[in-house]
């Protein structure tokens, strides 16, 4: 595929804001149109495809959708930087595919996604309805061996304890826990100034605990509460920026290492900048969840063999990006700003 001059990316880029607008204004036809106008000039990009992916669904075209959101996941396939675009696109392909009784392209999609993040509820759930849908593979014929013994077949990886939902307004951040029937002396929750935590002691003894920190922006946790309900739990946050939207619930792995990154650099603005220090205080700092262990390990193994340029581009393009890209061609990132690429299936609105 060609790569699209400054001009055209400029062109594009413009097309697709406009397209954000009109989305945002709920006029998705002309919103459709646009996002069409800029992948007819840049079809390089993952986002213009994902959003558009978005708009077919508000539109109904659940086909067009499905096919959009399949190409955003070819174009990400590559790119360590954005495994979570390349999941989330997995796992929408999968869920339209399987709406529109496309069985064996929802099972590609989700076993994928599956590799990626085998304890992801909704994958696991789609997965098991499809299976059994698939079109058998004909097995080749071989050869008659004596039997073997079976090998141990270790069980397959346990799903979450509990699903959860969020959403907001312009005062709280809303989070639903739902786990049912918790007796009101049995659940604990801790408020802290970016982060809360929820333990549950279960009817069977065990204990059922969730963390959310940190959070994407800080809280008040004197004026934040919960309510115990027959279904849910439900985790009222009180903002400290009121009005502030939120882009999503915690912050990810790459939005905290540049965030340390972005502190570091300031600090040391008069004095030269150390990236290998940045580097350091940010893998002290951050503790990664399991799934995101890979892409940090990438990370530090790129980092720790580059030179001074590549360098300097890694870091440049995760602080200006907000964490959604990382590059390591500085002639390229030292042009201009990187800009942000928000997950699949979200937006990054100007305020």
């Amino acid at each position: 595929m060609a790569k699209p001059s400054a001009d055209s990316t400029k062109t594009a880029n413009a097309r697709y804001i406009e397209a954000d607008e009109a989305y945002f204004d709920d006029d998705f036809e002309k919103a459709e149109a646009l996002y069409t106008q800029a992948i007819a000039v840049d079809s390089t990009v993952a986002a213009y495809f994902s959003k558009r992916s978005l708009t077919h669904l508000k539109l109904g075209n659940k086909a067009d959708a499905a096919a959009d959101a399949l190409t955003a996941a070819t174009l990400t396939e590559a790119k360590s930087s954005m495994l979570r675009q390349h999941f989330k696109a997995l796992v929408i392909h999968g869920r339209l595919a399987t709406e529109l009784g496309n069985y064996d392209e929802a099972a590609e999609s989700l076993r994928k996604a599956f590799i990626i993040n085998p304890s992801h509820e909704e994958v696991c759930a789609l997965l098991e309805k499809v299976e059994p849908l698939t079109t058998p593979k004909p097995e080749p014929e071989s050869e008659p061996v004596a039997p073997q013994a079976k090998e141990a077949v270790a069980p397959p990886p346990a799903r979450p304890t509990a699903r959860h939902e969020w959403y907001q307004n312009d005062e709280f951040v809303i989070l639903e826990v739902f786990i049912k029937r918790v007796q009101k002396d049995a659940a604990t929750i801790e408020f802290s100034d970016q982060g809360v935590s929820l333990s549950v002691k279960m009817a069977t003894g065990s204990d059922n605990n969730h963390e959310f920190d940190p959070l994407m922006h800080p809280i008040v946790p004197k004026e934040s509460t919960y309510e115990i309900m027959s279904t849910k739990i439900e985790i009222r946050m009180k903002k400290a920026s009121v009005g502030l939207k939120w882009d999503c619930l915690e912050q990810s792995e790459a939005q905290r290492l540049a965030k340390a990154a972005g502190k570091a650099s300031l600090s040391s603005s008069r004095q030269g900048v150390s990236w290998d220090t940045i580097a350091a205080n940010a893998e002290k700092e951050t503790k990664l969840k399991p799934g995101e262990q890979s892409v940090n390990q990438l990370f530090q193994s790129i980092y720790k063999d580059a030179d001074e340029e590549t360098r300097r581009a890694m870091m440049k393009s995760y602080i200006e990006s907000n964490g959604t890209a990382l590059s390591t061609d500085w002639k390229t990132v030292s042009k201009g700003p990187v800009e942000t690429t928000p997950p699949v299936d979200t937006y990054a609105k100007r305020y």
